[in-house]
């Protein structure tokens, strides 16, 4: 006949005591081991003499392989902890133009990067290792050197693919029909201090003599209205000579002498305008006698 437990359940000094017709024996309650990462069988009560060999919830592994947990006396006994925490085996992940500094691989610790020349860090790292896996957000590398690419204001500038280091000015090459304006591109930390304009701007144009023809141009002048008693501006049409220059998208009127000898058709005009240092169309006048 199976003995049937009667009585009070007792604890002294931390042994669980039970009373089974009259017979006390001692058990352990695998509920009071408080170890972290130790994962819970399916029996939770063992008697005098019985073990079990311990196994780790993910993130731990087990301290002592082959180990045993035994229960002696209401005791439990053996290698403790049963678990520890697993570190990372693999390195830190790598990140674009920089490289890990320092990294140890426990538990809990955190990995130091630096970056490449030209670089520097954007973004601080949060990476660390947690249960034997690399958790947190990478650093973000930063090229301190500036490319004409990136400047707001480049009109005019020529292409140039070289970079300018930080704390230096842009060296400036503009592009054919500009020149430089005076305005100077600095570089800081990858960024550029710009000021409003371009380093470049659009060239004047110059005038020259046009043979069979002459150059006009429109100009106000003041001239004097009898019927209001005042000076107005009216404008006219003046003649060009060669010398000078004109600023872009100024318009010149080119007269040219007429192949065509009849009255009224003496001269053909055509307008030509400053666009990048160059009159376009190019004002050119055909020889009358031929």
């Amino acid at each position: 006949m199976a003995l049937q437990p009667v009585g009070n359940q007792k604890t002294r000094r931390g042994i669980s005591w039970t009373s089974v017709n009259c017979l006390i024996f001692a058990y352990c309650d695998q509920a009071s081991l408080p170890f972290s990462g130790l994962k819970k069988g399916a029996i939770r009560f063992y008697l005098e003499g019985e073990w079990f060999a311990p196994s780790c919830n993910d993130g731990y592994r087990v301290a002592q392989p082959h180990g045993r947990i035994v229960c002696r006396n209401g005791v439990w006994s053996g290698h403790f902890p049963p678990c520890v925490v697993v570190s990372c085996s693999t390195p830190p992940p790598p990140i674009p133009h920089g490289q890990v500094k320092w990294y140890t691989g426990t538990h809990a610790s955190s990995v130091q990067y630096e970056c490449d020349p030209f670089y520097t860090l954007a973004s601080e790292s949060s990476i660390r290792c947690n249960f034997g896996q690399w958790t947190g957000s990478l650093p973000v590398c930063k090229d301190t050197r500036c490319y004409v690419a990136n400047a707001v204001h480049k009109n005019g500038l020529a292409d140039n693919k070289n970079a300018t280091l930080d704390g230096q000015f842009l060296q400036v090459r503009c592009a054919s029909g500009f020149v430089p304006s005076g305005a100077r591109l600095l570089c800081s930390r990858g960024t550029w201090i710009e000021h409003r304009a371009s380093p470049c701007q659009e060239a004047n144009c110059t005038v020259d003599e046009i043979r069979h023809g002459s150059l006009m141009e429109v100009d106000e002048r003041r001239v004097w209205r009898w019927s209001t008693f005042r000076n107005e501006r009216k404008p006219t049409f003046v003649q060009v000579h060669k010398g000078g220059t004109r600023p872009p998208g100024h318009q010149l009127y080119v007269t040219c002498e007429s192949k065509d000898s009849r009255p009224g058709s003496a001269f053909e005009n055509i307008t030509t305008i400053c666009k990048y240092g160059k009159w376009q169309p190019q004002p050119l006048c055909p020889d009358s006698s031929s």
